[in-house]
């Protein structure tokens, strides 16, 4: 559903009476930037329908729908057209394709899977209503970011600094939410699943076999790797497969509760019996353990990035700093326009 294109930010939607009965083809107000454009009662009227729907379908209530607080948003979009139009700002159509490829993409990548144009077209559809709405929707958000960037440019490549002490608060208020989960680090002989029931059961006892004889101290792990595992990217490296977190869920539906299971359960040093994993067999070898423990801000966050704690932290508050110093310039620009224009709000 296309929503009005430029708004007051700061300012929410309060509460009011619906519109009252008038002429539909009385105007609303008009507008003079450039130009004297009238904005209709009808157009008001629709635009206020679809804040209505939309509160409806986000569990408000659309009584809540300021008619009035509409009509300055449809002013503020006229304004953007104009001003945008007098100081040479243009939205090509190679513009908008591009958005909307690179918005595919991202779908796609949230879905996990390749989208045909035909289904990328469904899902906006289902969204938007068409295709052609969401396309005018992407024309009208590049034209105000292109518009405010062209500007208020010294206001948004103003440098951000986040203090030390933002950082310190930040992390005493959220610290219990950095956690580092349960892990071990794991070495491995491994066999797949075939598709033939005799192969694996023979392959399950010779494991078996194998596991008893590391028991006893009549083979070394390491040896057995060598002269057993099929895992042939990690025989190399006497059968290590890394680290294993208790909370990747991942991991845990690729290899089933009876890895996890022993893989946690199993000492540090020690090796396991055989486990039967979702993809094959398993003889374990637990390396390295490390209980769960609250973070502190020079940890870093996993095992697997250099990124610690305080540079996540110091990332969030300035894209969050970005946005305020973004939306700022959008009603700054907004008020500029409005003191250069000759706005008639004839709506009562």
């Amino acid at each position: 559903m296309r929503k009005g294109f430029v708004a007051t930010v700061s300012v929410i939607l309060m509460a009011t009476s619906l519109l009252t009965a008038a002429t539909i083809s009385a105007p609303a107000a008009t507008v003079k930037l450039t130009k004297t454009v009238p904005i209709s009662m009808a157009e008001l009227e629709s635009e206020v329908r679809q804040y209505q729907e939309s509160a409806k379908a986000s569990g408000g209530d659309p009584t809540t729908v300021d008619p009035l607080q509409v009509l300055n948003l449809l002013i503020n979009n006229e304004l953007f057209r104009q001003g945008a139009a007098r100081d040479g700002v243009k939205i090509t159509d190679a513009m908008i394709d591009s958005a909307y490829a690179s918005q595919k993409a991202s779908i796609e990548a949230s879905y996990g899977q390749r989208l045909t144009d035909e289904q990328f077209a469904q899902v906006i559809v289902n969204n938007f209503g068409s295709v052609a709405d969401y396309r005018t929707m992407i024309g009208e958000q590049l034209l105000v970011d292109s518009y405010v960037r062209l500007m208020k440019a010294s206001d948004l490549n103003k440098a951000i600094t986040i203090p030390e002490s933002e950082i310190t608060s930040f992390y005493r208020k959220y610290r219990t939410q950095f956690v580092s989960p349960e892990t071990v680090k794991l070495s491995h002989i491994y066999t797949p699943f075939t598709d033939n029931e005799t192969t694996n059961r023979a392959n399950k006892a010779k494991l078996d076999d194998v596991a008893r004889r590391i028991s006893s101290g009549a083979l070394s792990f390491e040896k057995a790797v060598v002269e057993y595992s099929e895992d042939a990217q990690s025989k190399s490296k006497a059968g290590d497969i890394g680290w294993l977190t208790m909370d990747n869920t991942d991991a845990l539906a690729g290899l089933g509760d009876a890895f996890f299971d022993a893989a946690f359960s199993t000492e540090v040093g020690m090796t396991s019996a055989v486990v039967t994993s979702l993809t094959g067999y398993h003889i374990l070898k637990v390396l390295t353990y490390s209980e769960p423990k609250i973070l502190a801000l020079d940890d870093v966050i996993s095992r697997e990035t250099t990124v610690t704690i305080r540079a996540y932290i110091t990332d969030q508050l300035s894209q969050a700093k970005q946005e305020e110093v973004y939306i700022k310039a959008i009603n700054d620009l907004v008020s500029d326009l409005r003191k250069s224009a000759t706005v008639n709000i004839l709506y009562k």
